[in-house]
Formats: structure tokens, sequence, C-alpha cells
């Protein structure tokens, strides 16, 4: 099991009704892809020596530049769930990095204007590069029929796990099973 993730089985499989083998199949393809995309994750994290949050909101200042928006440390914070004082040593930790530069905002004074510096875009693309384009690759060998099936099945499972319940951090009740 990889670092990070949340187990949902045993030795033995899912805990939950095994009626049709197939489908736990996909379930565990899931699981694996999950795993696999977790490695890669901490893998990236710490040739770019970042944290989680630091190459979220990178990623996140990427997103709002190329869709022309401007990335500011108020929306950040917004977008990261995270205070104000969190946000100002991230922005920190990001410009010492060389990652990002900040500048005044125009007209609000309690918000600073983020930009990714040319060599950030650089550092992401020789770490992500060369597997987004094995990935776009697999993606264009799947013929239009199969593309809108694996796209309708991911957006339903992305659904199905953004409505989870919010546990708090609180332990299920012993009669409970356990989430996936």
């Amino acid at each position: 099991m990889a670092l990070g993730t949340t187990e949902s089985s045993s030795d033995e499989g899912y805990w939950y009704d095994r009626s049709d083998p197939s489908a736990l199949e996909v379930l565990e393809a899931i699981r694996r892809h999950r795993d696999a995309e977790a490695a890669m994750r901490r893998r990236t994290r710490e040739d770019m020596d970042m944290g989680d949050t630091d190459l979220a909101a990178l990623r996140w200042i990427i997103r709002q530049e190329r869709s022309g928006r401007l990335a500011t440390s108020a929306a950040l914070a917004r977008e990261l769930g995270i205070t104000s004082a969190a946000t100002v040593k991230l922005v920190g930790r990001l410009v010492s990095g060389g990652y990002v530069e900040r500048q005044e905002h125009p007209t609000d004074r309690r918000s600073l204007l983020l930009g990714t510096l040319p060599g950030a875009h650089e550092r992401l693309r020789r770490a992500l590069g060369p597997m987004h384009e094995r990935m776009l690759r697999l993606a264009s060998s799947l013929t239009a029929a199969e593309r809108l099936v694996v796209v309708g099945f991911l957006d339903r499972l992305s659904e199905i796990v953004e409505d989870a319940p919010d546990l708090g951090g609180s332990p299920p009740s012993p009669s409970s099973p356990p989430a996936t």
C-alpha cells in the first residue's frame, strides 16, 4: 500500500459483497492507479523539493495563468482552505524555491498577485512531461466510444467520491463498514 492512501480491503479483497468478481477487478485497478499516482506525486514532490500544499498551489497558479485569470494570494488561500498566515508562508516557500514571483495587487492592498517564473514551468515539464505524453498516447489509442465510456465512468466515480460524507476525523462506529 502506498503511503498517504486509505486502504479499504484486507488481503482477501474488499469488505463488501463479492457477487461480481469483474466489478471488483475494476475497483482493484482503480486502487492500483491511485497507489501509482500517489507514488508519482511523492517522487515529484521530492524531485522539486516541495510539499503537497506547495505543489497544489503551484498547479493552481499555473491553471489561473493559463485561463487568463489573476492568481491572488487571497484566492489561493480560499482554494486551498488555508489561513492567510499559512498562505504567506506557502508563498514565501514558492518564492524562495524559484517557482513564483509576487507583486502588489494594484487595487487590493491585502492581496498579492502571484505569477510563476519560467523555470517553474520547465521543472514541471521535465518532471511530468514524459509521463503526460505517454498518458496522452494511451488515451488517444482508445476509440471515440471507449473514451466516452471511460470519461463517463470516471466522472461518475468522481461524483461518488466528492459526495462521500465527511467523518470529521472521528473513527467509524464498530457497526459501520470502513470507507473506501
